[in-house]
């Protein structure tokens, strides 16, 4: 809770910054509330579940929770938006599915937590809590800047999370302790937020606005093609053949999704 807070009080005064600079952009009370209220779920409950995920399972297990998050916000787009998917969808899906199955009933690799329990119920909470925020700030998007949206789901991340804290955390101490302590962690964990602001809730966000939903969390899925680089290479987590094996099949699975969608 303290990283996602952090993150998103930083979040807000840079974008809050930037929307000085370009100017806010007018909206309704609906916009305001649908987008502030996508925030709360996809900030406030998806992210503070995600870290806790990630305490308790290995990155590769975290990263084909998040794919079986992309599913569902594509299942949401059939169903709520009305967007139409063809077989080879359908076969992404099965195959994201089965990816994920082989990856979390597998054992745990070298220093890697085994997939707890506990670990998935936070991480399938947490995915779930992403797909319902995108899909009902996809239509609030139609007549507002990417800029302003964003800075507004952040305000509602962040204020959820600041009501939560002592509800969770009562008697337990600062929950910002570590970042305060420790001046390196602090930097590098600014140098991520500034990163994680633009190039990940802002473009993601523009992505969601301008294309299909479908679409743009499809291409959202490629993200264990970078993960497991940058684990192997930066951290030397290298993944175990069934590990392996299972994020191909994921990653298959959103090849045969986009690659019908691009066509």
């Amino acid at each position: 809770m303290g990283l996602a807070f952090a993150k998103g009080v930083l979040g807000l005064a840079i974008l809050g910054s930037a929307l000085l600079i370009v100017g806010p952009q007018a909206m309704s009370w609906q916009t305001f509330w649908i987008l502030f209220f996508s925030g709360v779920l996809g900030i406030g409950v998806a992210d503070t579940l995600f870290f806790k995920a990630l305490r308790e399972l290995s990155s590769h297990s975290v990263v084909q929770l998040m794919l079986l998050g992309q599913v569902a916000t594509i299942a949401m787009a059939v169903f709520f938006l009305g967007e139409v998917l063809a077989w080879t969808e359908w076969v992404g899906i099965f195959l994201v599915m089965l990816g994920v199955t082989v990856v979390l009933t597998g054992p745990a690799e070298g220093h890697a937590p085994a997939a707890s329990p506990r670990g998935i119920i936070f991480g399938l909470i947490s995915v779930l809590a992403m797909a319902v925020s995108i899909t009902i700030a996809k239509d609030a998007l139609g007549g507002l800047d990417t800029l302003t949206a964003t800075l507004i789901r952040i305000a509602g991340g962040v204020i959820s999370l600041f009501l939560l804290a002592p509800v969770f955390y009562l008697g337990k101490g600062n929950w910002l302790t570590p970042l305060l302590s420790d001046c390196g962690l602090a930097l590098k964990f600014c140098a991520i937020a500034v990163f994680v602001t633009f190039g990940g809730f802002f473009l993601s966000l523009f992505a969601v606005k301008h294309t299909d939903l479908a679409i743009a969390n499809t291409l959202l899925s490629t993200e264990p093609l970078f993960v497991l680089f940058i684990m192997a290479t930066f951290f030397r987590e290298v993944p175990n053949a069934r590990r392996l094996f299972g994020s191909l099949i994921g990653v298959a699975g959103v090849g045969f999704i986009s690659g019908n969608m691009l066509l």
